[in-house]
């Protein structure tokens, strides 16, 4: 696999994972992207593209960690919880 390929695919999996995130935590994905002017979700994507704890992230989202606390793992919890709907 090349290095562009295999960035690609890496890229589109944590993107995948950063929608899941975003479902499950009920983002308000409009007020996100609109607030400072779209620097607060780039912010988000470049935190996910660079995430090193993938496996941690799969698991929760696919109930085998559920008493686990996400913020032990996702570098953007914190700013997900901020943007939460209501």
């Amino acid at each position: 696999m090349g290095l562009v390929s295999s960035w690609t695919e890496a890229t589109y999996r944590r993107m995948t994972l950063m929608q899941r995130m975003i479902e499950r935590l009920n983002v308000d994905t409009t007020k996100v992207v609109s607030d400072n002017f779209g620097m607060t979700f780039r912010t988000i994507v470049g935190r996910c593209r660079g995430c090193r704890d993938e496996e941690a992230c799969t698991r929760w989202l696919d109930g085998k960690e559920a008493n686990s606390d996400p913020s032990r793992f996702c570098p953007n919890e914190k700013t997900f919880r901020l943007y939460q709907a209501n």
